[in-house]
């Protein structure tokens, strides 16, 4: 709605994540504007993701969608090579069954394409691309951020299946290195869903136990970006603070947190965990 009232716009649906339906009774969805342009809020959009609750009666599911919007801002707060995200208020209402209706959280998500106009990039599509290939500094924020969220669920170098390289990140183009954007963090152990597991090749059992999967290319990085992560500590805490989660929630993200700065702030426990624990090169077969 606007200051003048409400603002009806017709738009279509797409069901997206088909995988998330094996536990979900919600399907992310997106939301496909109309070619003529809508005025107000989403004007200028032709399709956005949409983030919905996995399942609608349950406060748990609530705190999940919550937390992994907050992510989002969390990495907004670090760079400008992030996915803008916005929380909103969704009316809901089966189209089999027209008594079935239901108000949760969602969240909306930038277009891949709306987000390399905004910073002068263009979006890389092909199924895998080389380390080489990839913008050294960038990548090693990516690999550290996830490692402090306790994400591994997400590849740098290829997509899943058939998709377009990476999984569950886009990759940008502004001609110095493919820069990767992170998204999808709904497994990672900062919110550690009851559905979430690291996958088996990894060595670790549960989500909320840190691996670190930077590339050891670029360790020179880990000064300045562990820099940029102390400097915002701040910022990321009253992210979680300023956010709709629950007290329990927002104690909960905090340790988590704690645990990674107090990872970072002792040069052991810095080394042992993550500048040791890089991804060295392949070595080229024999």
């Amino acid at each position: 709605s606007t200051e003048t009232g409400p603002v009806e716009v017709p738009v279509q649906l797409q069901v997206r994540g088909n995988a998330r339906l094996e536990h979900c009774s919600v399907p992310g969805l997106r939301v496909i504007f109309p070619k003529s342009g809508v005025e107000g809020l989403f004007s200028d959009q032709r399709k956005l993701k949409l983030v919905t609750q996995c399942r609608q009666k349950s406060s748990q599911y609530e705190q999940y969608l919550l937390q992994e919007y907050l992510i989002y801002r969390m990495y907004a707060q670090l760079t400008d090579y992030s996915f803008k995200s916005r929380l909103a208020r969704v009316d809901f209402q089966d189209s089999r069954k027209k008594s079935r209706q239901w108000s949760n959280f969602a969240f909306f998500i930038e277009d891949k394409k709306r987000m390399a106009t905004r910073l002068g990039a263009t979006v890389v599509e092909k199924p895998r691309v080389k380390r080489s290939q990839l913008a050294p500094k960038e990548t090693n924020l990516v690999s550290v951020f996830q490692y402090m969220i306790g994400n591994t669920d997400y590849s740098m170098l290829k997509g899943e299946g058939e998709e377009a390289c990476c999984h569950n990140l886009r990759l940008l183009d502004k001609g110095e290195g493919y820069i990767p954007v992170p998204y999808d963090f709904d497994f990672a152990g900062l919110i550690n869903p009851g559905y979430a597991a690291p996958a088996a090749n990894l060595g670790i059992k549960k989500v909320t136990q840190r691996l670190y999967r930077g590339f050891c290319g670029g360790n020179n990085h880990l000064p300045d970006n562990l820099a940029l992560i102390r400097t915002n500590k701040s910022m990321l805490y009253a992210i979680i603070d300023d956010g709709k989660v629950n007290d329990r929630t927002a104690k909960k993200m905090h340790r988590y947190l704690d645990g990674f700065y107090k990872t970072i702030d002792d040069p052991k426990r810095l080394d042992k965990n993550i500048a040791q624990k890089c991804r060295p090169k392949p070595q080229p077969k024999k």
